[in-house]
């Protein structure tokens, strides 16, 4: 192959890379998903007339999230659950519309006590590009709460 066979390969190569590059679509939201879901059981259990007694600035809900190594780690602190949770679980899902993810928690099906508690449940969100973010929580008592975060 000639000298100038050479550098025409090259060239061509490197448009070729250059284009490659440019075209190459940014990460999609909507392909973020939850993995690894885990809570430390109920802290105390109450019957009904026990939470209408209790103060409800008592041990408020909060959130907590941390990012790392394309790992986003969320952490609800203080969720109300039904104490039957512990038997299967908690199930979280997420929609992504634009920078809005939208984030529901709620007991796995199976029977229901006639008790309610708090955990603390914590999930991960995966393929999640980085960016400002919207996080609306739906199970949050008495009514969603919405948050910002960036990461």
């Amino acid at each position: 192959m000639s000298r100038q066979n050479i550098k025409a390969a090259l060239l061509l190569l490197a448009v070729a890379t250059v284009l490659a590059v440019a075209c190459h679509k940014p990460s999609d939201p909507s392909r973020a998903k939850v993995t690894n879901i885990s809570n430390n059981g109920c802290l105390w259990h109450a019957d009904v007339q026990a939470l209408a007694d209790k103060d409800s600035d008592d041990e408020p809900e909060r959130v907590e999230f941390s990012y790392r190594n394309g790992v986003l780690t969320i952490t609800h602190y203080n969720m109300w659950v039904n104490c039957a949770f512990e038997l299967n679980g908690i199930d979280v899902a997420i929609h992504v519309d634009s920078n809005t993810v939208t984030v529901d928690e709620w007991e796995h099906d199976g029977p229901i006590a006639d008790c309610i508690c708090r955990t603390d449940n914590t999930f991960q969100i995966v393929d999640l590009p980085r960016g400002t973010y919207t996080f609306v929580f739906n199970s949050w008592n008495p009514s969603p709460y919405t948050c910002t975060y960036t990461f």
